[in-house]
C-alpha cells in the first residue's frame, strides 16, 4: 500500500475528469458516442436509457470523485468510488461469460476500469 494524500487526490481527480468527459460527449454528440460503444439510439427508450447512464450516472460519479478528492482524509469515499469503478468490470466478466468478451473501446475501458480502481484502493490517505 502506499501512503499519500496528493496521489490520491489525483487519482480521484483524474477518474472525476474522465467521467465528466463521458457525460459531456454524451450531452454533446450522444449518437456519435454510443456508435464508438457499439449500441445504437434508435428508441425514445434506448435515448433515454443512455442519456440516465452515461449522462446522469456519470455526472453523480464525477461528484463523488470529487468530493472523495475533496475529502480526501475520508478513505471511506474514495473507496465508494473504487466500487463503483470495479463494479463496471465485474458486469463485464457476466457479460463475458453469457455473450463474448467486449472489443474496440469497451475492451480499453475494461482494462482502464480494473487498474483505476484497484489504483485508488491501494493508495491509502494518511491518516
Amino acid at each position: 500500500m502506499i501512503y499519500d494524500d496528493l496521489i490520491r487526490q489525483l487519482l480521484l481527480g483524474a477518474t472525476g475528469v474522465v467521467f465528466l468527459a463521458f457525460a459531456l460527449w454524451t450531452l454533446v454528440k450522444a449518437d456519435a458516442f454510443a456508435a464508438v460503444l457499439g449500441y445504437k439510439l434508435d428508441s425514445n427508450n434506448s435515448v433515454s436509457e443512455f442519456h440516465a447512464i452515461y449522462l446522469g450516472v456519470f455526472v453523480a460519479q464525477a461528484i463523488l470523485c470529487m468530493v472523495a478528492a475533496l475529502r480526501v482524509q475520508d478513505a471511506l469515499i474514495g473507496d465508494l468510488v473504487a466500487i463503483f469503478l470495479l463494479s463496471q468490470p465485474a458486469g463485464r466478466v457476466i457479460a463475458a461469460i453469457k455473450r463474448g468478451w467486449p472489443s474496440g473501446l469497451m475492451a480499453l475501458l475494461f482494462g482502464v476500469e480494473i487498474v483505476a480502481g484497484l489504483l485508488v484502493l491501494g493508495v491509502r490517505p494518511t491518516a
